[in-house]
């Protein structure tokens, strides 16, 4: 089929619907970088749409947009919403504080419920944000978390000696624990979504159980755009967030997070605590020790 460009004006309630009905069908966010653009999506296939501020919308791609559109301007109200586990990690890039890797069940129901109180992608929120979505979320039954202290995460990166198999086996853990935990309570799940970390597609895959390699399993780039990786993402940051503060009561300390402006607190800890007491707060294996005991 050759390139194919479809312009349909939107009403205020079919362009509401835009983005829901193009994650139900596969599509990822993709970068906006004009002020006149509200939404842009891709698909695998190569296609691309452009919701505008003014509720136009453009299709473009070698495909047939006709049961999209349908959806969105809802004339087929049949697209099903596929139960899924989504996987998501946070403190990978903090030098201080633990590893924090979740996996999150979510059907039709409790994913209208999430996207209701506003969760995303928990990188684009502040931290009172995140713990106020996190207040509501925490009691939910159906989320897998793994919480790698720094001590035990060093201890692991000594083991594996590389970050993406630590972080393959946390991910595979938790799909583990939540796919066996569903099936035990009779919950279908056959799908499982990951926000990529890796170059190496089938580091996850290489890593997974017996029942995670039965389902079937997607992971791509910005995987937040999927309603169970962005439970996951704000799950795991509510859950970081809360090790950072016990970390903090314990110490007497505030530790920075990131990795990049952390060397004057981190000399500061070493002075009052020593160079010995960084393996319980921090992930050792970044450079940034070197500069903190030189």
């Amino acid at each position: 089929m050759s390139q194919n460009t479809l312009s349909i004006q939107l009403s205020m309630d079919e362009a509401k619907r835009v983005r829901d009905v193009l994650l139900s069908f596969g599509w990822q966010d993709a970068d906006i970088n004009n002020e006149y653009i509200a939404l842009r999506m891709k698909n695998e296939k190569g296609s691309v749409v452009t919701l505008y501020t003014s509720r136009k919308i453009v299709f473009q791609g070698k495909e047939d947009f006709t049961d999209i559109v349908q959806a969105i301007q809802g004339e087929n109200t049949n697209v099903d919403f596929v139960s899924h586990i989504g996987v998501d990690e946070v403190g990978k890039g903090d030098y201080f504080g633990p590893l924090v890797v979740v996996a999150c069940f979510v059907n039709e129901e409790s994913a209208k419920k999430f996207k209701d109180i506003g969760v995303g992608d928990s990188k684009k929120f502040s931290d009172g944000k995140i713990m106020k979505m996190y207040e509501q979320m925490k009691d939910y039954p159906y989320y897998y978390p793994s919480i790698v202290s720094p001590e035990e995460y060093n201890k692991l990166i000594k083991e594996t000696k590389n970050v993406g198999v630590l972080l393959a086996k946390q991910h595979s853990k938790v799909i583990e624990e939540g796919l066996k935990d569903l099936e035990e309570k009779g919950i279908k799940c056959d799908s499982v979504v990951i926000d990529q970390f890796s170059n190496k597609e089938s580091r996850v895959k290489d890593e997974l159980g017996e029942l995670g390699k039965e389902a079937d399993f997607e992971q791509y780039h910005k995987g937040e755009s999927d309603i169970a990786v962005a439970c996951a993402s704000v799950l795991a940051r509510g859950i970081f967030l809360e090790e950072m503060e016990e970390m903090r009561k314990e110490y007497g300390f505030d530790f920075p997070k990131g990795a990049t402006h952390v060397i004057e607190k981190g000399k500061e800890f070493v002075k009052k605590y020593g160079a010995e007491e960084l393996e319980r707060v921090a992930k050792v294996s970044f450079k940034t020790t070197r500069d903190l005991v030189c």
